[in-house]
């Protein structure tokens, strides 16, 4: 066993290749307005500190106060694309007037678009920051040449993963590294992992997940809709349609839906233009027969659904009403007695009850939607 453990240390080990050294702000500025140091459009839409958090960092270079390392995936001709720092980055070149606004959904002239500085707010120890730019005419708003230099001469460690690392490095990396204390949500750290994987793959996706009858027929609150819900939802719409499940029970949800997605893509055998059309077929179906209330709780005595949207509903729907899309399209008021029936079967109260860990509820309502809504059922 001991033996074993060793080969998996070694094979793994030579699998990823770092360098490190540091660099000043400046040099890292410049290497970003050349093109050299690439900040991902998809990334930069998740800039979510707000002025407290970006004056305390600069706070903190100003004060010398050590910046985490910065993680980036050197590519095939040498250009260092972010994998964690995405946040304190932004923050830095935002407050120099040089980082580029990739706010709107359009590419075009994205590089002639800088992002607006905010004014610093004042600071635990640094209190005169308060409506500080990093250059401004009026002086007593500006930092002095001084301040500017020491910021731009200031040292962060860069941690270079080689393009010679497999793809463990770039994809397992940046999971790993943003889910410790960061502020992404799952799907957002999912999302940066797709776009490195393939962006054209995520851009289907999203473009699902701003289906019109999509939001109508699963209205999710306004937090989970800003932390990319909808985007999730999509992703389980693809795991549950096409993943074969077999996983542990005990699987760290999010980790099996990242490995599951990955995995579609990878074997390539999803056919995404079939898949647009019978994503956008279900839900215009779903939200023509039930409105908003395809995944809401149904009560029998009430006559009426009400609730959030629930995770279980949506589990047990997707797979077995996908199936049989043709059935059901000429079946509507047959799906939507199954639909508020389920909360009555047996095998969807066990699956959903206090206790059942999330991968072995979705397991089981997989099972659970093919038998339910088969047809003849």
């Amino acid at each position: 066993m001991e033996n074993k453990l060793q080969e998996e240390i070694e094979l793994m080990a030579k699998s990823i290749k770092t360098d490190n050294y540091p660099m000043s702000i400046g040099e890292l500025a410049n290497l970003y307005q050349e093109g050299d140091l690439n900040i991902n459009p998809i990334y930069q839409r998740m800039f979510r500190w707000d002025i407290t958090q970006q004056s305390a960092l600069i706070e903190s270079i100003l004060l010398n106060i050590p910046i985490p390392p910065i993680y980036v995936y050197q590519n095939e001709k040498g250009k260092w694309n972010l994998i964690d720092g995405q946040q304190r980055l932004s923050t830095i070149f935002k407050f120099m007037g040089i980082l580029k606004d990739y706010s709107s959904e359009t590419d075009e002239e994205e590089d002639e678009l800088i992002t607006e500085p905010e004014p610093l707010t004042r600071t635990k120890f640094l209190p005169s920051l308060e409506g500080k730019y990093w250059d401004d005419e009026n002086k007593n708003m500006s930092l002095t040449d001084v301040q500017r230099r020491y910021i731009k001469r200031a040292k962060i460690l860069i941690i270079i993963i080689d393009k010679s690392s497999d793809e463990f490095a770039q994809f397992e990396m940046f999971q790993r590294l943003n889910t410790g204390g960061s502020h992404l949500s799952p799907q957002e750290i999912r999302n940066c992992i797709l776009v490195m994987k393939n962006e054209s793959v995520y851009k289907i996706m999203k473009e699902l997940s701003e289906y019109s009858a999509f939001r109508k027929a699963v209205p999710i609150s306004e937090k989970d809709t800003e932390e990319q819900g909808y985007l999730e939802l999509v992703t389980k719409y693809l795991v549950l349609r096409h993943s074969n499940l077999n996983v542990s029970d005990s699987e760290n949800y999010n980790n099996f839906l990242t490995d599951e997605i990955l995995e579609l893509i990878n074997l390539e055998n999803v056919d995404f233009d079939k898949e647009i059309a019978l994503f956008k077929r279900t839900f215009d179906l779903l939200f023509e027969t039930m409105d908003e209330n395809a995944f809401k709780r149904y009560d029998k005595e009430k006559s009426r659904s009400s609730g959030a949207v629930l995770v279980g509903a949506y589990e047990a729907i997707i797979p077995g009403l996908t199936d049989n899309i043709e059935y059901y399209a000429e079946n509507k008021q047959k799906l939507c007695c199954k639909i508020n029936a389920i909360y009555e079967q047996e095998d969807y109260i066990a699956a959903t009850k206090r206790g059942i860990r999330p991968v072995s509820r979705l397991k089981k309502l997989v099972c659970f939607s093919r038998e339910n809504f088969g047809i003849g059922k």
